[in-house]
């Protein structure tokens, strides 16, 4: 302080005795935030986003619907010309090849009208035109026909000519030689039947050449009876190789009749030795089903099918049983060849 007192007073004489205390301290002033803060800032991107999704989403056909629909008939029709290019560009080889071959036919055809006009050979009518042109031509004036007369003349000529080429044009053509039909069908009756007799002998089916024979020949009925026949039929060869194991058949099944037959005192000698003893009765007579398997056998073998069936007609019970499928198709192949030789000499000898 000073000691200097204010104006209109008298200085103080005396010392002034003053006690000073210290001043408290000062409270603590509370931090302030200097920002908004990271989760202000995550909300308002947050809504920032989906006010751009809403405004991409719902504003796209308000701001350009005209321009998007122009630009969608643009594509649609791009497309619409390239599909159009690329199928003409593939169809051009084949136009082309089909123009040249057009151009090369109407060439050759001028070239020929060209080639006849010049010459006229090779028609009779214009040729007989041309010389009697010439010969009206070679007249002199003062020799005969006046001209009056000549132009009568060849008006005349004019309009046979005309008649002679609606003539021509008017008549058929030439008919075509025709060839019998009657020497063509049997040629192919006969190539057929031959097919046939080799299928046959093969022991193969021939439905085909069946169908062309009956073409060949509708009329004839004898044609008709090989038709069960058209699936094929075991050669003569395989009858034989099979015959064996038929033969095993027939002796097995014989065997198991004799079994249930009334037992002879010396049935358990076939029954203990089997093949290996056979017990014949004391009259000699042998067992009917080896006898008729033999008599088939060496008629088989000699190639007498009709005998080899035969022999095997004595067979009874599960014996003919056991032979039945051989039998039936041994008795197939020689009824296929007797009806084949009745076509053969049908074909020669047409029926009535």
């Amino acid at each position: 302080m000073t000691d200097t007192p204010p104006p209109g007073q008298e200085p103080i004489e005396e010392p002034i005795d003053a006690h000073f205390e210290p001043a408290p301290d000062p409270l603590p002033v509370k931090a302030t935030a200097e920002g908004p803060g990271w989760g202000g800032v995550a909300i308002a991107a947050a809504a920032a986003a989906l006010l751009g999704a809403a405004g991409g989403i719902f504003g796209r056909d308000l701001i350009l619907p005209d321009k998007t629909d122009a630009l969608e008939r643009q594509l649609a029709d791009l497309t619409a010309q390239q599909a159009e290019f690329e199928r003409l560009i593939i169809e051009m080889p084949e136009a082309s090849d089909e123009l040249s071959s057009l151009i090369g036919e109407v060439s050759a055809n001028s070239r020929k009208l060209n080639e006849l006009l010049a010459s006229g050979a090779g028609i009779p009518a214009v040729e007989s035109l041309t010389a009697r042109i010439a010969a009206l031509e070679s007249i002199e004036p003062g020799e005969g026909a006046t001209p009056a007369e000549a132009l009568r003349t060849i008006t005349a000529l004019e309009a046979r000519l005309a008649a002679m080429e609606t003539a021509t044009a008017a008549a058929a053509p030439p008919p075509e030689p025709v060839a019998e039909p009657e020497k063509d069908r049997q040629a192919e009756a006969a190539l057929a039947l031959s097919a046939i007799e080799s299928a046959a002998r093969r022991g193969t089916g021939f439905e085909a050449d069946y169908r062309t024979l009956r073409a060949a020949a509708p009329s004839n009925q004898t044609v008709r009876r090989l038709a069960p026949y058209t699936s094929g039929v075991p050669t003569a060869s395989r009858l034989q190789a099979d015959f064996a194991t038929m033969r095993a058949s027939v002796t097995a099944a014989a065997k198991t009749d004799a079994a249930d037959a009334p037992e002879s005192q010396l049935s358990w000698l076939n029954r203990v030795f089997g093949d290996a003893v056979t017990v014949r009765p004391a009259n000699k007579r042998e067992n009917p089903v080896t006898v008729a398997l033999d008599a088939s056998s060496k008629a088989l073998a000699a190639g007498d099918l009709s005998a080899s069936v035969k022999a095997l007609s004595p067979l009874e019970g599960a014996a003919a049983r056991a032979a039945q499928d051989w039998t039936r198709e041994a008795n197939r192949r020689i009824t296929l060849e007797s009806v084949l030789e009745d076509v053969r000499l049908s074909l020669v000898e047409p029926e009535n």
